[in-house]
């Protein structure tokens, strides 16, 4: 496991054997790999996993130990040549590490996950998998020969721009880091339970978990530190009178350091019914300020982890590694009954939806159908958004257009279902959604999605766009944990 939870390498080192020629001692990256681990280790105060392929015997099949390396890593460095131009190995190692995530995914903030380090110069026009970075030279082109000079690493100048790279590199890696690490609050013995099943389901994802510190010397400075390290707080707060006042007096504790620090928070409540307060009146008392909170009064178990799961694939620098893999058993329909009233209404006092238009040929119609689009329907409706639908009945087709166009221009959310329509529908369906950025006065969607379901065909397998931002396969049953559809429904949540 690597410094980033969740992948087995922090970074893979993509690169062409014949760049690691040696005359005498190590050769060029692998004097550069040494150099580059210890500089990104300093820069971190960690200890960081880096791989790079080693083999070179043509007799080898390591063609899956090498996919699983690409896809496992967080970070790809391509030391890039004319060597590495022409390797059709290099191309393939880079196109695994692109392709197997949302373009999205590739960025950390302004910082991207696949690095250009150049070794000597080299035309890489032809490689479309990497982004439209600088890169890092670490060669040196003589003015007057106009000859270029690998930089030696003992150079000044070898140096510095090492020393740039592994601060860029600490910055992804951090980031990455963060956005995987949860606070785990303490909970009283009514809330066990809700605790215990949600660490069972982080901890199978390989999420780095936090709790508050043992012992008392440092324990409010060191509880803020792991606080602040994560990029969600998962609290309780038992309005009962819980037997044990040491966790009662540490959860609350925890709560208040959360929400001075305004972090991100879930927070579980226990409470007897027909309490008169709210429980989130608390918050205004001890400086909720802007921090974003949502609140679960008594949820079932399913609701609240994949309510955690939701907010962790909505923060940023969270990524795609390689466990995102679905539980063994679908969860049903979340129970929302804990979203506090302000959520959902404005300084006017009108409820604030947001509009999910459900595209769907006419024969997948939910109003028509009893079918899986349907229980796709209820399942956006029972989460509190709103679903919009194209008519059920027209008249012609330039009803449909004109009926379509305004939807696609109010609505904040697009969903396309492709069941029984073929892949023209599909592909003009899709082609309309592109057109409709232009309608919207700038206004971006929140999410754009495609729900592919049954009949499965050899064509919507092998279907693949990068227009939207999550392309949802699923030929079996609905499932709700998948994490894609995970990822849509955390882009709604958080829709503004």
């Amino acid at each position: 496991m690597g410094y980033v939870p969740g992948f087995s390498n922090d970074i893979f080192i993509s690169y062409s054997h014949i760049d690691d020629q040696a005359v005498d001692g190590p050769g060029w990256v692998t004097d550069f790999h040494r150099r580059l681990a210890i500089e990104v280790e300093e820069e971190l105060g960690a200890k960081i996993q880096v791989w790079r392929d080693k083999r070179i015997s043509g007799a080898t099949d390591f063609t899956k130990d090498l996919d699983r390396q690409v896809r496992g890593s967080a970070m790809l460095l391509a030391i890039l040549s004319p060597g590495y131009v022409n390797s059709r190995w290099c191309d393939w190692e880079l196109t695994g590490f692109a392709g197997s995530r949302r373009v999205g995914d590739l960025w950390v903030d302004t910082k991207c996950r696949a690095i250009k380090v150049f070794k000597r110069p080299a035309d890489v026009g032809g490689l479309r998998a990497l982004a439209e970075t600088e890169g890092v030279k670490l060669f040196d082109v003589d003015s007057a020969s106009d000859v270029a000079h690998e930089m030696e690493g003992s150079s000044d100048l070898f140096k510095h721009r090492l020393a740039e790279l592994g601060h860029d590199i600490g910055f992804v890696l951090r980031a990455m880091r963060k956005a995987r690490t949860v606070f785990l609050g303490t909970a009283s013995a009514s809330l066990h339970d809700q605790r215990e099943r949600v660490r069972q389901e982080l901890a199978g994802r390989d999420y780095r978990i936090l709790t508050t510190p043992d012992g008392t010397d440092d324990r409010q400075m060191r509880l803020s530190a792991a606080v602040r390290e994560s990029a969600l707080s998962v609290l309780f707060y038992d309005r009962t009178a819980p037997a044990d006042a040491a966790a009662d007096l540490a959860a609350t504790l925890e709560r208040r350091i959360a929400m001075d620090q305004q972090a991100t928070q879930i927070i579980v409540v226990h409470e007897q019914p027909g309490m008169a307060s709210q429980p989130w009146d608390e918050a205004d008392a001890t400086g909720r300020g802007s921090a974003k909170v949502e609140w679960l009064i008594e949820p079932q178990a399913h609701s609240l982890y994949h309510t955690v799961l939701q907010m962790l694939e909505a923060q940023p620098a969270a990524g795609s590694g390689p466990d995102a893999v679905a539980p063994a058993e679908p969860a049903p329909a979340p129970d929302v009954s804990g979203t506090p009233p302000p959520a959902v209404v404005d300084g006017a006092g009108s409820r604030q939806l947001t509009r999910v238009y459900l595209i769907c040929d006419h024969r997948d119609h939910p109003l028509l159908e009893s079918n899986r689009a349907r229980r796709l329907r209820d399942y956006l409706l029972s989460l509190g958004f709103e679903v919009r639908l194209p008519l059920a009945e027209q008249d012609d087709a330039s009803q449909f257009s004109r009926d379509n166009r305004t939807k696609l221009k109010q609505c904040d959310a697009v969903l396309l279902y492709w069941g029984t329509a073929r892949q023209a529908w599909f592909d003009q369906r899709l082609g309309e959604l592109m057109q409709a950025r232009g309608w919207r006065q700038g206004r971006a969607f929140a999410a754009l999605g495609a729900y592919v379901a049954d009949p499965q065909s050899p064509v919507k397998q092998n279907y693949e766009t990068r227009e939207l931002d999550e392309l949802i396969k699923q030929f079996e049953e609905l499932d709700l944990a998948d994490a894609r559809l995970v990822r849509f429904v955390a882009r709604l949540a958080h829709h503004p």
